[in-house]
């Protein structure tokens, strides 16, 4: 140790410290580019075989997405010994709009668990209303089935 000049010793660790930090610093700076232009280079060609599967999927979307409209739009015959028809959906709107508007406003039965108005939902008590017998429900529908249906296809013959 040189004890003559105590400054230049601390100095030259000090130098020497700096010189340290400085070259770690440059050494993961190089392998983090490296590292960056490795990825860059594997990403373009993810980006590539994404690109092609993406345009594949877009390209069913609009293949099912036409024949959804066309299965809408569209009046035919389901299955002739059912009387099960086929019908566009604003002829459909048009034939049931009419039934629903002469029904009365009910409170609903659906209660939500947890919800806030569960329970006064389940205390309020339904308007008293008719009931039917199950065997003469279902009597009412098998008749008005064959009427619903031939109603159904005379709207799409008109069209």
């Amino acid at each position: 140790m040189n004890k003559e000049h105590p400054e230049d010793n601390a100095q030259s660790r000090f130098t020497a410290f700096w010189m340290i930090v400085i070259s770690l610093l440059v050494f993961v700076a190089g392998i983090s580019f490296i590292l960056w232009f490795n990825s860059s280079n594997e990403d373009a060609a993810a980006n590539q075989i994404e690109s092609g599967r993406a345009k594949k999927r877009a390209e069913n979307l609009v293949a099912v997405n036409q024949q959804q409209r066309a299965l809408i739009s569209q009046a035919e015959v389901v299955d002739k010994t059912k009387n099960l028809v086929r019908i566009p959906v604003k002829a459909g709107m048009k034939l049931v709009l009419p039934e629903l508007r002469k029904q009365k406003a009910a409170v609903s039965k659906v209660v939500v668990p947890g919800s806030p108005t569960s329970l006064k939902a389940a205390q309020v008590k339904p308007a008293a209303t008719e009931k039917k017998a199950p065997e003469a429900a279902k009597a009412e529908t098998a008749k008005a089935a064959p009427e619903k249906a031939a109603a159904a296809k005379a709207a799409v013959e008109k069209k």
